[in-house]
Parts: C-alpha cells; sequence; structure tokens
C-alpha cells in the first residue's frame, strides 16, 4: 500500500504546478506571449528588376551618352556603372598613392642635395642613411609605377578602355631599343604573360586573313589591308585602343613577318633580294674565328695600344743608354704590328661587320626581330 501511494502524490503535485502557472498567467495578463518566427518574403524576379529600374532611373540617360549603349537592359547599366565607378576608385586612389610618394622622394632628393640634417641629429653616418631611404623610395616608386601600368592594361582590356588611357609609342626599333610586351604594359604576373601570348597568335592569324602577304616587307603593304587588319584586331581586343596609332599591333604584325621570312631564306623557300646578294658572299669570305662586332673592334685596340707602349718603351731605352741587339731584336718584332696590315685588316673587319648588321636589318635575320 505504501509503494502504490507514492505514484499517487508525485502526480498530484505536478497537477498542483500546473494549476498555479496558470492563475500566474491570468494574474499576469501584460506578458505578451512568444510570437512565432515567419520567414520574410522572398521578393520575386519582377520586383528586383523595379527596384533596379527605379534606382537608376535618373542616369539612364547619361550613361546612355557615357557608355554608348543603345537598348540595353537595365540590368547591364546598372552593372557598367558600378564597374566604371570601381575603375575610377582605384585608379584614383593609386594615383594619390603615387603622387604621394613622388613628394617624398623629391623632399628627400632636396635634403641630399642641400646635406641639410635634420634637427636633433648629428650622427655622422647619417649621410649614408639619408642615401639608402632615397634608394628605398626610387625601387618602391618604380615598382608602384609598374603595378599601376598593369592595373590600367587589365582594367581597359576588361571595361573596353572607359578610363581614356593612351600610351605612346616607344621610340626606337622593337627587339633592340625596347621589347614590346613591357611597353604594351603585360610584362608583369604570369597572367599577363598569358594575355600577351594570347594577342600574340591572334595577330597572326588576323594578318593571314587580312591578306596581307609575309614575303613581302610590312612597309610595302597596301595602307588598304592595314587599315583593315587594325580595325578587327581592335574590335577582337579593346586593350589595342589604347596604344596610340595603333602600334602595338603594328609591331606585333611586323615581327610575325620578320620571323616568317626569316624562316623562309634559311630554308631556301624564299629567294633574298638581288641588292642584298653581296652581302651572303662577304660572310661567306668571313674568317668565323676572329671576333666579330664590338668584340672585334676591342681587340684591335687593344693589340694597337700595346703595340704601341711596347715601341715607346723600347725608343726611351734606345735614348737614355744606347740600344742593345736585344733590344733592336724586340723593336723589329714589334714594328710590324704598327704596319698598315693592322689598319687594313681592322677596317676590313669593321666593313664586314656593319654589312651583316644591315643584311641583318634589311633581310630580317637578325635574332632580335
Amino acid at each position: 500500500m505504501a509503494s502504490r501511494s507514492k505514484p499517487a502524490g508525485r502526480a498530484s503535485a505536478r497537477r498542483t504546478s500546473n494549476r498555479h502557472k496558470a492563475n500566474a498567467e491570468n494574474q499576469n495578463p501584460s506578458m505578451p506571449a512568444p510570437k512565432e518566427k515567419k520567414s520574410a518574403p522572398k521578393k520575386s524576379k519582377e520586383q528586383l528588376e523595379s527596384a533596379i529600374a527605379n534606382h537608376i532611373d535618373p542616369y539612364t540617360e547619361e550613361l546612355e551618352k557615357k557608355f554608348d549603349i543603345e537598348g540595353s537592359t537595365v540590368q547591364e547599366v546598372v552593372f557598367l556603372r558600378q564597374s566604371n565607378d570601381l575603375i575610377e576608385k582605384k585608379y584614383r586612389e593609386k594615383e594619390e598613392a603615387n603622387a604621394a610618394l613622388e613628394k617624398e622622394l623629391a623632399a628627400l632628393k632636396v635634403l641630399v642635395a642641400t646635406h641639410e640634417r635634420p634637427e636633433g641629429e648629428s650622427n655622422a653616418d647619417e649621410q649614408n642613411g639619408l642615401l639608402e631611404e632615397l634608394e628605398k623610395a626610387r625601387k618602391r616608386n618604380i615598382h608602384l609605377e609598374k603595378k599601376l601600368a598593369r592595373a590600367k592594361a587589365k582594367d581597359a582590356n576588361s571595361t573596353g578602355d572607359e578610363i581614356g588611357i593612351k600610351i605612346e609609342r616607344p621610340k626606337g626599333t622593337a627587339g633592340n631599343d625596347f621589347n614590346i610586351q613591357d611597353e604594351m604594359g603585360l610584362g608583369g604576373c604570369d597572367e599577363d604573360r598569358q594575355q600577351y601570348l594570347t594577342i600574340m597568335a591572334e595577330m597572326r592569324d588576323l594578318v593571314l586573313e587580312a591578306g596581307i602577304k609575309w614575303e613581302v616587307p610590312w612597309s610595302k603593304t597596301p595602307a588598304e589591308l592595314k587599315g583593315k587588319f587594325y580595325a578587327v584586331a581592335r574590335e577582337r581586343h579593346p586593350i589595342l585602343k589604347r596604344y596610340v596609332n595603333d602600334w602595338a599591333a603594328e609591331e606585333l604584325a611586323k615581327q610575325f613577318i620578320k620571323n616568317r621570312r626569316r624562316g623562309a631564306y634559311r630554308k631556301q623557300k624564299l629567294e633574298r633580294p638581288a641588292q642584298y646578294a653581296y652581302l651572303k658572299d662577304n660572310s661567306a669570305k668571313r674568317n668565323p674565328s676572329a671576333p666579330r662586332g664590338r668584340q672585334g673592334v676591342k681587340a684591335t685596340t687593344k693589340n694597337k695600344k700595346t703595340a704601341a707602349k711596347k715601341l715607346s718603351a723600347a725608343k726611351q731605352g734606345g735614348s737614355r743608354t744606347g740600344m742593345s741587339a736585344k733590344a733592336k731584336g724586340k723593336r723589329k718584332a714589334v714594328e710590324p704590328e704598327e704596319s698598315s696590315d693592322d689598319d687594313d685588316e681592322f677596317h676590313q673587319e669593321e666593313v664586314v661587320s656593319d654589312e651583316e648588321d644591315k643584311m641583318s636589318e634589311l633581310t630580317g635575320l637578325s635574332d632580335s626581330e
């Protein structure tokens, strides 16, 4: 009997507790009941388009004039505006950073030039410290300029040159005075290199599609074919619009044509121009073991200077103590080096080198081309 009364007592206690809770809730009606969480209704596609249209409506005409967009959807206009604003913001930030660095660099240059020391410092090594800081600032400035050039090239290629950056044609000849990839601003990371290789391969195909004959030098290509080539190149790669007078597309086309002709000359599939036939004969007559170009000039000049010193020393020794038989023998051995044969050989070496350089430039045989 005792064991059965315990469960009954516990159940009664639970009922009493529940009753007290109900009474407490009735006595405090001001306490709000817990609200059920409801998921927010999702906006439909029509609502999103309407919201975008209302947001961009004041700028539609301005954007259509700026980007020359006609018949585009509202989403495209919004995307173009946001992309343009972001590019302009990054460009301004980089320009401000570069300007601040240039200002700091100018101050350091003035400080080094005037040898003035900041107040409170009188160390003897301060000058070296300033020079080190100046060198660090210079390297940092060069790094930022290259980084900014790469960023400009990427932005122009992705957005069609909205920011209006133009790159002038570098002075000199490609391969000798400048590198095409570096001057285009695509000589940085692997991504830039891949973009340059893609453009270069595309230019090769366009040369053939435009009907340009690689057997003929670029200077003799009709202007009509060149104009057709430039127009299609700018359309396929918008980044080419930033290079003034299409110099990048032109240099890539010339590079392809020269390489093609050089290979044809080596394989004897293309006959060399008659006016340069004599250059090949001169090259065959040249001594292959003799130094060429600048090295040949240096070697000949060094031999002449050495011979002149020996002759001068022999003359001074003979005037003081009388020339001995041994000295006379040395003088006889030295004198032929001062004869006209050396001058003729030196002159011939220069002529051959100049002719070979001329042949390389005019027929596309130079490795740099």
